[in-house]
């Protein structure tokens, strides 16, 4: 069984390591089971635009898993605690995501590689180098596991003010060419400047405006 971490990619092509999970399961007839964790340590550090847009993503990414029989298991807490315990619950002989580079990222990757070393799981981590080198397969449904069926526990994708809505900016959101360059430079370097509302319209009403820039 493979236990696939999603982080910063919440979609499932391109997307390396998801599809080296998929083939490493298809070489030994297993099953991958994709997981995102709520980390308190990232969403304190983030904007609110950027923790509306990441569960925006999260939803269209568990709709994906759905429609291919599957589910994304969606659990509240340290990395470290939750990937080892699912590890072990699915009975993993493999941990697998995708680097990053960012500082915080690698801090984090090391503390779980620490973490599963202990446990006696391994891991990899693919390099976005590799963004080409296996393709996603054309069935995933054929190595796809679904959680309920394993008996995890996942939980349904949060809305924005169940993470602490006092936390981000409320600034209104204004369409147009200009509102649309100022949130793509906000959102590039990590500014807080508005908070979406929960039902993800005010996500879709910026994606648009960032295209229409």
């Amino acid at each position: 069984m493979k236990l696939y971490w999603h982080r910063r990619t919440l979609q499932p092509r391109p997307n390396p390591a998801l599809s080296a999970a998929f083939s490493a399961a298809k070489q030994d007839d297993s099953r991958v089971v994709p997981v995102f964790v709520l980390d308190d340590a990232i969403l304190s550090r983030a904007n609110g635009l950027g923790v509306a847009f990441m569960l925006g993503s999260l939803r269209n990414l568990r709709d994906w898993y759905r429609d291919h029989d599957g589910d994304i298991v969606i659990q509240h807490g340290a990395p470290t605690d939750v990937l080892v315990r699912l590890g072990r619950t699915i009975g993993a002989d493999q941990v697998v995501w995708n680097d990053d580079q960012s500082q915080l990222a690698r801090e984090r990757d090391r503390a779980v590689q620490r973490a599963l070393t202990r446990a006696g799981l391994a891991y990899t981590s693919v390099s976005r180098k590799q963004q080409s080198a296996t393709p996603l397969p054309s069935n995933p449904a054929g190595n796809l596991a679904n959680p309920d069926a394993l008996g995890i526990e996942t939980k349904p994708v949060p809305r924005l003010s169940d993470l602490g809505q006092d936390e981000y900016d409320t600034a209104p959101l204004t369409v147009g060419t200009d509102s649309a360059r100022k949130h793509l430079r906000a959102l590039s370097n990590g500014t807080t400047y508005r908070q979406s509302d929960d039902t993800g319209q005010d996500v879709t009403r910026s994606r648009m405006a960032l295209d229409r820039a």
